[in-house]
């Protein structure tokens, strides 16, 4: 008898791996449909991109390569720009040049995984890399320096990005934080459902995954998590697809309200009102819940990516930064 339970649990559990060795194999992010609101920054075939400042490298920790441009102004006044999912630097241009103009050096950069920054088009080395680059670039730009006032500004899962760093072990990088439309949660009260249709998640991957990384294995971390809603291939200009250590590297991951709660550092939300891809609306309320020193500015009639596009979103960025830095 005894004999048989154990060869049924044996059993048991080698059907227990194999299916979870199988999620993680084998569930690969769908891709959904192409998203024009996701994917189309609005009047982007009219720019100028004889307008944009040369692109500059230096060197990670690791020596990998991050790449930025510098739209140069005040010197004791810098912001370190963020780019949204799948971008890179480059459609932050007409956001940059607002900034610019109103005081601002602004180091827009290509995150590792985007834009030729790193090693691999969507990908990390490691959970909080990002975190890791952002100090290096922070030390190599030379903003460090006393004097010198520095916002953290994203955009998107950029603006995600700006909100994990102040609520983390890295907030006294920058006096203040600006997010711009940013990536919540999945369960946040602001996310429409797989983020307005712009993501396709690896759901069971990710939670497979996870719980590895929980009990101290980083395995499989590479494979991919995250396919966003363009048709777009991996290149310089493009990344179509994150692993799942690029993607939670960004995030403020599952205890989203306790970073946004530990935030202490002059912080504000810009968000477009007519938003796609989140529900304007509800920022306000939920930071109202977990965090009221946050404040939410909405801009009337604006969409997701016109908030970095349209000439009134960026003049309110501008004027919620200037209000930021005390200016």
């Amino acid at each position: 008898m005894l004999r048989r339970l154990l060869i049924a649990a044996g059993a048991l559990v080698v059907v227990i791996v194999a299916g979870f060795a199988a999620v993680i194999a084998f569930g690969s992010p769908p891709a959904p449909p192409v998203l024009a609101a996701g994917n189309s920054i609005p009047g982007i075939a009219q720019w100028n991109f004889a307008d944009l400042p040369k692109m500059q490298t230096l060197k990670a920790r690791d020596g990998a390569p991050l790449n930025y441009r510098v739209y140069s102004s005040r010197p004791d006044r810098a912001i370190v720009l963020v780019h949204g999912s799948s971008g890179t630097d480059t459609s932050m241009l007409k956001l940059a040049q607002a900034l610019q103009a109103v005081g601002a050096t602004v180091y827009a950069i290509s995150l590792r995984g985007h834009g030729g920054s790193g090693t691999t088009n969507g990908d990390v080395s490691y959970l909080g890399q990002l975190d890791d680059d952002l100090a290096d670039l922070v030390e190599g730009l030379g903003i460090d320096r006393p004097g010198a006032h520095r916002t953290l500004m994203g955009f998107s899962s950029g603006g995600g990005f700006t909100l994990r760093i102040a609520g983390g072990r890295q907030a006294g990088l920058f006096n203040d934080y600006l997010a711009i439309s940013p990536y919540i949660g999945q369960d946040a009260p602001t996310n429409k459902p797989n983020a307005g249709g712009w993501a396709g998640v690896a759901v069971a991957r990710i939670m497979a995954l996870t719980l590895l990384a929980s009990v101290g294995l980083p395995w499989f971390q590479d494979l991919p998590a995250v396919h966003f809603a363009t048709d777009a291939k991996p290149s310089n200009t493009r990344t179509p697809v994150y692993s799942y250590r690029l993607a939670t590297s960004l995030q403020l991951g599952r205890e989203w309200r306790a970073a946004l709660a530990r935030i202490t550092a002059p912080t504000a939300i810009v968000v477009g009102a007519n938003d796609e891809l989140f529900n304007a609306d509800q920022f306000k309320p939920m930071l109202q819940t977990i965090n009221p020193r946050i404040g939410v500015t909405t801009v009337p009639d604006e969409t997701h990516l016109g908030m970095i596009a349209d000439p009134a979103a960026t003049a309110a960025i501008a004027v919620a930064w200037r209000q930021l830095a005390g200016e």
